[in-house]
């Protein structure tokens, strides 16, 4: 079962509300202190969904057994509750997600952050070992044991281009969690089999220079795929919500929105 956060602005400006999807081995509170107060600024409604088996509450009991169409019943479990078709916003295992749920149901607009792509992350986690071998063990790690949450160890390389505070670090380890070996195994070796001509949607792909969990160049990959372009950052890495300079992520999107 998901649950969810839901800001409203002060004053309502846009008729379609922002959906944002997280990642792999963290829950919807990854967007505290960015994205959950950006967007209800600007005047949407905001919401958050913690994907089932996520989250400090959940039971972590069943959390292997879910996989990545569970997650997707998530969120059109939520897009079907909502008035208005959303704006969907998904990061990395929740980017592959919202490339589902858009070959399944009319969205508004999708943006992919630094997303798994329509063919899985295979390659991206090959370039990784090749890259950083220790990082690149360290992280399979945590996908399986949230080493973060109890031990003061540094981030691996390629998850921040400027490492946050130690207060904010806190916070996102003690948010860290074990992630689902099914939908993980998901990520790494199945070809999603996705449609592009099915995604009629508007969608926005943004990657980040120094990202080595999904590399810029897959972020490129994919939206060729579509028969996009893609936007990347430089100086931020795959954490970038937690980076300095995540604003001018949200007010690329902005622009966006406002001309697409």
């Amino acid at each position: 079962m998901s649950n969810i956060i839901h800001i409203s602005p002060k004053e309502k400006k846009y008729k379609h509300p922002i959906l944002l999807v997280h990642g792999a081995l963290f829950n919807g509170k990854i967007w505290e202190g960015n994205f959950l107060e950006y967007f209800p600024q600007l005047g949407y409604e905001t919401y958050s969904i913690t994907l089932s088996g996520h989250g400090v509450e959940a039971s972590k009991l069943m959390l292997n057994f879910y996989g990545i169409n569970d997650f997707v019943d998530d969120v059109i479990q939520l897009i079907t509750q909502l008035e208005e078709k959303p704006i969907l916003i998904g990061y990395s295992m929740g980017g592959i997600i919202s490339q589902i749920v858009a070959q399944q149901i009319s969205l508004e607009k999708v943006i992919l952050l630094a997303s798994v792509p329509p063919y899985g992350m295979l390659s991206s986690s090959f370039k990784y070992w090749a890259k950083s071998p220790i990082s690149w063990g360290k992280f399979m790690v945590s996908t399986v044991f949230p080493i973060l949450k109890y031990v003061d160890t540094d981030a691996p390389e390629g998850i921040y281009y400027t490492p946050p505070s130690k207060k904010l670090q806190y916070f996102i380890g003690q948010n860290m969690q074990s992630e689902s070996l099914r939908a993980l195994l998901e990520l790494i070796i199945k070809d999603f089999e996705i449609d592009p001509l099915k995604s009629t949607v508007p969608m926005l792909h943004i990657g980040f220079k120094s990202d080595q969990i999904i590399f810029p160049e897959e972020v490129e990959r994919t939206a060729s795929f579509y028969g996009h372009e893609s936007k990347i950052f430089e100086k931020m890495a795959h954490m970038f919500m937690y980076e300095p300079h995540w604003k001018q992520v949200g007010d690329y999107i902005q622009g966006w929105l406002n001309k697409s």
